[in-house]
This record gives C-alpha cells, sequence and structure tokens, in this order.
C-alpha cells in the first residue's frame, strides 16, 4: 500500500520459494517459508484445531514474510494484536548475505545486533519518546526491541531494510469457544468514540468502523439487516470471542449501550455471522460501482493510528480536509484501537491531481502529528511515508533509525529509502506513471505464472 514493494531496484518475489508447511499442534506453531500465502498456512493450522491470530482480510493473497516483514495484524488484532505478538522463531539473509538463524529466548543474539542494542539502552535507557497509541507498524520497533533485546522484535516490522526473510514460525491459537457479532448504529461522531471505547474495555476481538460514506455508497443503509439503524455517523461492527460467561457478559453490556443510541443488529447463527462480517468486503466492489468514471481509490493516507479518545476528532478533521479540496472519502477500519483505512477517491483525469493529493497528504500528515498518532497502524511507511517520520518521531529517534539501518546494512543495499531516507525522493514520485493510472491506456499484457 504505501510502496514498501516497488522502487528504481530489484524487487525479490519469494511466491516461487514457497515450500516448507509444517505446524506442530503440541508447540501451537506454524513454521513456513517466507512465501507461503497466509490463507493456505491458516487452512493447515485449522485442520489441526487451530488458527493463525494476526490473520489480514488480504490473507488470500498475504504472505507469512510480507505480514511479519510489515508487521501486520488484521480486524481481530484489537484482541490477538499484531504479527510481533506472535513470531515465535526467523530465518533471513543479512545484508551480506550471510544466512541467520533466531528463535525467541533460546538462541544468542548475533553480535553486531547485541551491541548495537547495548548503545540504545544506554542512550534511551526507559524514556525513549514514543507516540501514545494501541498499535504502530512505523519505523523501527525500538519500543519492542530496546526492552527485549530479542532481534525477532527489531526485524518483524522492518520492511525488508535489515533483513531477507526465508523462513518464520508463527504461534497460533485455538478457537474461540464462543463468538457474538453484530453491527450497532452510530448516530453522531461522538459515538463512534463512545462505542469503540466500550467494545475495547469489554476485551472485544474486534470493533471495527463503517464510515458514513461507506454506509451510504455501499448501500449497506439500505440493506435489509441494517436499516433499522440510526448511521448518520456511519456502523461499528463488533465481536466478542472467548469463554460463555465472558461473550454473555460483554454482549450484554454492548447491547444495553448500543440500544440507547442507534440501534443494534445481532447475529444469532454462524452463517449470519458470516454474513455480517461479509458486509465489509462486499462494501468495496460496491462502492467503485457508485463513485462514477475516472474516480480511482488511492492509498495515499491509507492507515494512520491516533490515540482513541482523539479517534471521533480526528474522523471529523480528516473529513474537512478531503471536502475542502472536493475528493470523496471512503473511511473504515478498527476503531477499537483508533485505526482507520483512508481511501480518496482521486478524479485522475482531472488536471493537475497530483497536485491536490500532496496538499491532502501534508495537511493529514500534520494532522496525525497533532493529535499524536502515528502514520502506519498495519501496513509500514515504505517510500510514501519514509519523509515524514521526523514529523511524527523526535529527532533522536529519528536519528537513531538511521543508527539501526546503517548498523545491520552498512552499504543501505536493502530496499534503500524504506524507514530511512536514501536520497531526495518526493513521498509521492511515481503515482500515476502506471500504465492502469493513464487513461485509455491498456498496459502491458503480463504472463502469470
Amino acid at each position: 500500500m504505501p510502496a514498501g514493494n516497488v522502487g528504481p531496484w530489484l524487487v525479490l518475489d519469494s511466491s516461487r520459494v514457497a515450500g516448507e508447511l509444517a505446524v506442530d499442534p503440541e508447540s501451537a506453531e506454524i513454521t513456513a517459508s517466507a512465501g507461503v500465502v497466509a490463507a493456505e498456512a491458516n487452512e493447515v493450522a485449522a485442520s489441526t484445531g487451530l488458527a493463525l491470530p494476526a490473520l489480514p482480510s488480504s490473507a488470500p493473497w498475504a504472505t507469512l514474510g510480507g505480514i511479519v516483514a510489515s508487521n501486520a495484524s488484521g480486524a481481530r488484532s484489537l484482541r490477538f494484536g499484531p504479527a510481533r505478538r506472535w513470531l515465535r522463531a526467523a530465518r533471513w539473509v543479512d545484508a551480506e548475505g550471510n544466512p541467520r538463524a533466531h528463535r525467541r529466548h533460546d538462541t544468542p543474539d548475533p553480535p553486531r545486533w547485541s551491541a548495537l542494542h547495548d548503545r540504545m539502552r544506554a542512550r534511551f535507557g526507559e524514556r525513549l519518546p514514543w507516540p501514545e497509541v494501541a498499535k504502530n507498524s512505523s519505523g523501527y520497533a525500538l519500543d519492542a526491541w530496546l526492552p527485549s533485546g530479542d532481534p525477532l522484535d527489531l526485524l518483524c516490522g522492518s520492511e525488508g531494510t535489515l533483513g531477507i526473510l526465508t523462513d518464520v514460525t508463527l504461534g497460533l491459537h485455538p478457537p474461540d469457544e464462543e463468538r457474538w457479532v453484530a453491527v450497532a448504529g452510530l448516530p453522531a461522531l461522538a459515538d463512534l468514540g463512545t462505542g469503540a471505547a466500550l467494545a475495547a474495555g469489554l476485551g472485544a476481538n474486534a470493533c471495527e468502523f463503517f464510515g458514513r460514506t461507506l454506509v451510504q455508497l455501499g448501500g449497506l443503509g439500505v440493506d435489509p439487516r441494517l436499516s433499522t439503524l440510526v448511521a448518520d455517523a456511519g456502523m461499528l461492527l463488533i465481536e466478542f470471542g472467548g469463554s460463555e460467561a465472558h461473550v454473555q457478559a460483554s454482549a450484554t453490556a454492548l447491547r444495553q449501550w448500543a440500544q440507547g443510541v442507534g440501534g443494534i443488529v445481532e447475529a444469532e447463527t454462524e452463517e449470519a455471522r458470516s454474513r455480517l462480517w461479509a458486509l465489509r468486503h462486499e462494501a468495496s466492489p460496491r462502492i467503485m460501482q457508485q463513485v462514477g468514471a475516472g474516480r480511482r481509490s488511492i492509498q495515499f493516507i491509507e492507515d494512520c493510528v491516533v490515540p482513541l479518545p482523539r479517534l471521533p476528532e480526528f474522523v471529523r478533521r480528516l473529513q474537512d480536509i478531503l471536502d475542502e479540496h472536493d475528493v470523496p472519502v471512503v473511511i473504515f477500519g478498527h476503531a477499537g484501537q483508533g485505526n482507520l483505512h483512508v481511501n480518496p477517491l482521486v478524479d485522475t483525469g482531472e488536471p493537475g491531481w497530483r497536485d491536490t493529493v500532496s496538499r491532502i497528504l501534508e495537511e493529514v500528515v500534520e494532522l496525525v502529528a497533532e493529535l499524536g498518532g502515528t502514520l502506519a497502524g498495519e501496513h509500514g511507511d515504505g517510500r510514501l511515508r519514509t519523509p515524514f517520520l521526523d514529523r511524527i518521531f523526535a529527532p533522536e529517534v529519528v536519528e537513531a533509525f538511521r543508527a539501526v539501518k546503517y548498523t545491520l546494512d552498512p552499504t543501505g543495499i536493502l530496499n534503500p529509502g524504506v524507514i530511512v531516507p536514501s536520497g531526495e525522493t518526493a513521498p509521492l514520485a511515481g503515482l500515476g506513471e502506471a500504465p492502469d493510472f493513464a487513461r485509455g491506456s491498456q498496459g502491458p499484457e503480463v504472463e502469470r505464472r
């Protein structure tokens, strides 16, 4: 999404080295080559009664190596957290071509990593300035690595800039004893903040926001399943899972709140629960059918995170920025963690649309910084957000990112320009140059093997 996988150099495709895939039910772990697709791995895990907890909605095509490299998560990250929490071991190739392997709490750290950690601990001690947000996949994970000292905590989320993953071992989780899924209406943005905080406090698996444009363009407001809801500001999809006692108590509290706000639609069967979850996946195709010719959903903002108490303000001011530039926007995502996906619908046939995109991006970055947020909750920095990291992190932290990069990759050979800038490349350089952004261009034929 943030152009982390493309650049002026070599692109490595790991899909042809997707050989190893094994589940150990006793340790509740799965070990796989980095190129194994997540959905396939989850299917194998399910055959043993287990599942991948940090499973993104892109599981049908996301690889396990990519999930670890970006510290990805998914719709149920409110409960299960991101990939870093479940990473048990990894094998990778370092910047000098050496094969490396590490298992948590089991193997010694590579010497260069250990020395770097000692220097960083001496520099920051216990006082690392860091955004106070529920999730973050931006920058190097110093907040996780400095306390633990484990190389896996730094490697996870490093976007291929510190090593090339070849194999990963991830922890698995058993299915919930009971599950409850419902959609609640939001008459006002203030209700978004209240509902998200309540769901998070009750220990929800997920709390997903459908913004007002998603409701309108996606046809959710007239969906027979949801037509009784008052949803002027959007909807929340909430899931609880776990023991029967936990689920019933949490559902009762959430139900009482929702009935006094915008109403609630509950799923009574597993089939009904699947249908409610499908609403999110059905909405995007509906939107693209409605927005009209010329408009494209361009994820140049994508997955910012703000402190949960600031979430309603973020949505309101974000909407104001896009309205000012006359660009419709679809907002949805992980409200329980203050992490939203932002999809501006840009008319790429308008003269100067790239300048408009650049101005919007600048204004949104300033907004996120003002609210104490971070630019990436799941997808990483890539080449899009790297130039803005000095607006989010303190100068000494940005300098620490440079020290990490050039200690572990002295020649800057691994994914240059990601997390640590390389040259003066503008954030949106190259945007719009692909054939599918040019009106009338059919683009080259691509052989898929």
